[in-house]
């Protein structure tokens, strides 16, 4: 499956899942497909890589399964090895880890 929001991209063979526009979705053939990759984002604060789960006006809310990193970032544990928090974008760098993907193997 393939997602867009970009509407200049779509034909007739998109499904519209919302129903209004926003979400088109289209089943292709994985030959279809060229230049794949694969990214996964996180973020880095203090040096210390965490997850991004979600964005906020001008946070960032981030998890970490390390004591370590929870303690020093200030998190709060939410679960035995869980430390949750919102945290100001300005002191989260993003990192895209981009490798390529054969979409035959998926």
């Amino acid at each position: 499956m393939i997602y867009t929001e970009d509407k200049s991209k779509v034909d007739s063979t998109f499904y519209d899942l919302t129903g209004h526009g926003g979400i088109y979705k289209k089943k292709v053939n994985p030959k279809e497909l060229v230049n794949c990759e694969s990214i996964t984002t996180y973020g880095v604060i203090e040096g210390e890589k965490v997850q991004i789960l979600q964005e906020k006006d001008d946070q960032f809310q981030v998890g970490t399964g390390s004591l370590f990193i929870g303690e020093k970032l200030q998190l709060k544990r939410v679960e035995r090895d869980s430390w949750i928090g919102w945290i100001s974008k300005s002191r989260v760098k993003i990192i895209e880890e981009r490798r390529p993907v054969n979409p035959e193997k998926l």
